[in-house]
């Protein structure tokens, strides 16, 4: 291919036709809209064919071409820098590859990949590889603890959680690892993610109310439970987790305005249900 056969096919949908059905294409009218976009976005010419050019080697191999190659189009839509994005596929014969992998295995994984075009580049760092529970508790709760207010706790929680699990699906789809190893570091996720929330639950009550202490004058204690998949480092991607709470109920907390310990646990566990599930 060379910039003239690539301005015969941008400027006539029956030219492009063929080829991309050899690309495994079926949405023919879609995909040449696609290639239009990309053209019209800033990427030049000869960076575009060659993109065309390793589409058209990768392209038959994927599991739905015409997914990959539409959620390619707005991957670009949404970068900051389209060519310069275009450019990084040339130099690096594995990013194209890797992207569309992702793009054509999971609409999920793809939207949020596209949201956030930054995250592209710590997969490619990472490469998918597994961290251990303590660090991803670490630097979770490192970044709720520079959260404003419950809102942005909220979105930090929820931020985290997409960017982490992208990393565990590259693993996953790119890399092939084990599936053992991936259920266990989405159980590690939901285990850091479930720390960074009490600790800013406990802290924000404890604030009001003042700490729970015993009938023997020590710290009141509390335990979340992890049952099921969870307990078992079993979660997969689309699993709830199963938690019981359990806590020290005897005695009050020591502080503005004391309260029964029964009522600041429950207190927290409302919170901490709050960061996890609401909206």
């Amino acid at each position: 291919m060379d910039i003239q056969v690539l301005i015969n096919w941008l400027d006539d949908p029956n030219r492009a036709a063929d080829p991309l059905r050899r690309w495994g294409i079926e949405n023919v009218e879609r995909a040449h809209g696609n290639l239009l976009r990309l053209a019209e976005s800033g990427v030049t010419l000869d960076l575009l064919v060659e993109i065309c050019r390793q589409l058209q080697a990768i392209m038959p191999g994927l599991s739905d071409p015409d997914m990959a190659l539409n959620n390619l189009e707005r991957f670009f839509s949404a970068s900051r820098n389209p060519l310069s994005l275009a450019s990084l596929l040339e130099r690096d014969a594995t990013a194209l590859p890797t992207l569309l992998q992702m793009f054509s295995t999971s609409q999920y994984m793809s939207d949020w990949l596209i949201r956030d075009p930054a995250t592209f580049d710590l997969l490619r760092i990472t490469e998918g590889q597994p961290i251990s529970r303590e660090v991803l508790t670490e630097e979770v709760c490192g970044e709720v603890a520079i959260a404003r207010d419950e809102a942005m706790v909220m979105q930090t929680l929820r931020r985290y959680k997409h960017r982490e699990t992208l990393r565990i699906a590259y693993g996953d789809i790119v890399r092939g690892q084990d599936i053992s190893v991936v259920t266990r570091q989405i159980s590690y996720l939901a285990d850091a993610i479930c720390e960074a929330a009490l600790r800013y639950a406990r802290a924000t009550i404890e604030s009001r109310f003042g700490s729970p202490i015993n009938a023997e004058d020590q710290p009141a204690q509390l335990v979340i439970l992890g049952l099921g998949k969870l307990g078992g480092e079993e979660l997969n991607y689309s699993s709830d987790i199963d938690l019981i709470f359990v806590s020290e109920s005897d005695g009050m907390t020591r502080g503005p305005k004391s309260i029964e310990n029964h009522e600041y646990f429950e207190r927290v566990a409302r919170l901490f249900c709050k960061l996890l599930s609401e909206s």
